[in-house]
């Protein structure tokens, strides 16, 4: 039986720690406001570690993938299906959380004033830093990753000084990856303390909050898994793409649900690619980049946590946030799906770039390990349908005259 549940340890581990800290501090709050600093201790670990772990982590990864330069439209197609098949479900999902509001009217007292800005977001300073040492705070992470990708696709076009660069970094990826192993040891009693003391003056009717907003997410994944795939599967090769498709779906499908990981049902997704026809060549190549860049599932949640957390805090969701709900969706899906412990950089990466307080990180977490196993179910069948339009696309241009011809 704990074989089975073997691939859900970690997260079941930080939920039993999550539903402790809970009842600690809705039954003894005095005891729970004591926890806070034993909380606060482990999230500034994480906060000190952020800015190297993004800056080495996507710097490295982006200058290996321009090794892929060659690839050219191929690589390209990925990449733009890649966006689509993140922010289609981000927006999916924000709608109908926005209709069947998850928190009912709770709100999250924290006892202080949350600044909501005057509802138009500054871009240059959101995208932008006026010097270097900018880069070093983690309230800009996005000016950090987008100066990490350029820094990475120079990397990748300096030849072999490049190469040495390159390898020096993932080295250095290596050991940084270790340093968060190590820290996350500590995740279930850091994140439990200071979830005891956020709840120690909460009205419990929060808790409830949770079931529905995970009840929002399960409701949009069903839908999401059969219409979205059908219409995927269908711009991909037809009648014969959706029946092929869905003759073949079911085994990465409950490969990914019993292990929670797309990188581990890899080998079954090529060999449903290549009982549904599809060209070895293309599926070889699309699949295992695949396992990184399309993570729609991880773009979901990302998008539900954010409105579910505007919500509790009675915050304005306006057209602005909208759109970087969005952004902040497909870098998730892109970026930090693919970094060890990813799931608190994607936490600390909603906090620091929306401005939120860190008190509500253990509430995103619920949230992210709870939808964790259907968003790695979404993440791994929505890779066949994106070789599927690859395939396709790629067919496409291939046939298409030359000028002149």
């Amino acid at each position: 039986m704990w074989n089975k549940l073997q691939p859900y340890r970690s997260s079941i581990m930080l939920l039993s720690a999550l539903l402790i800290g809970g009842i600690t501090g809705i039954v003894w709050p005095n005891i729970a406001s004591s926890l806070k600093p034993i909380g606060q201790v482990f999230l500034n670990l994480l906060f000190m570690i952020i800015v190297p772990l993004v800056a080495v982590s996507v710097t490295s990864s982006i200058a290996r993938m321009t090794d892929l330069k060659k690839l050219g439209t191929i690589l390209i197609t990925l990449l733009l299906v890649c966006i689509v098949m993140a922010v289609v479900p981000a927006a999916s999902i924000v709608g109908l959380a926005l209709v069947f509001d998850p928190a009912q009217g709770v709100v999250l007292d924290l006892h202080q004033q949350v600044q909501t800005g005057s509802g138009n977001m500054d871009f240059v300073k959101l995208f932008t830093t006026q010097d270097f040492s900018g880069l070093l705070s983690k309230s800009n992470i996005l000016p950090l990753i987008i100066m990490s990708v350029i820094t990475g696709i120079a990397i990748g076009q300096s030849g072999k000084d490049g190469e040495k660069v390159s390898a020096m970094l993932d080295s250095l990826n290596t050991v940084i990856m270790k340093i968060v192993s190590i820290l996350m040891v500590a995740a279930p009693i850091g994140l439990g303390a200071y979830f005891a003391s956020t709840m120690a003056s909460q009205d419990p009717e929060l808790l409830r909050t949770f079931a529905r907003a995970i009840g929002v997410f399960f409701v949009t994944a069903i839908i999401y898994l059969s219409l979205g795939s059908t219409l995927y599967a269908w711009l991909g090769g037809g009648t014969k793409g959706v029946t092929g498709f869905w003759k073949n779906a079911v085994a990465p499908a409950v490969t990914a649900l019993g292990t929670s990981s797309s990188l581990a049902s890899l080998p079954v997704n090529i060999r449903a690619a290549n009982k549904m026809g599809l060209k070895t060549d293309i599926a070889d190549i699309c699949l295992p980049l695949l396992v990184n860049l399309n993570k729609g599932g991880a773009a979901m949640t990302t998008a539900l946590k954010i409105v579910f957390i505007y919500s509790i805090l009675g915050l304005d969701f306006n057209a602005d946030v909208f759109a970087l709900t969005l952004l902040i969706s497909v870098l998730s899906a892109f970026i930090i799906s693919g970094v060890p412990g990813g799931a608190f950089l994607g936490e600390i990466f909603i906090v620091t770039t929306l401005g939120l307080p860190t008190e509500v990180i253990p509430i995103l977490v619920i949230i992210g390990a709870v939808t964790d196993a259907p968003a790695t179910v979404i993440n791994v069948v929505h890779d066949l349908n994106a070789t599927q339009i690859i395939e396709r696309i790629s067919a496409m241009k291939a046939t298409k005259p030359k000028p002149g011809l």
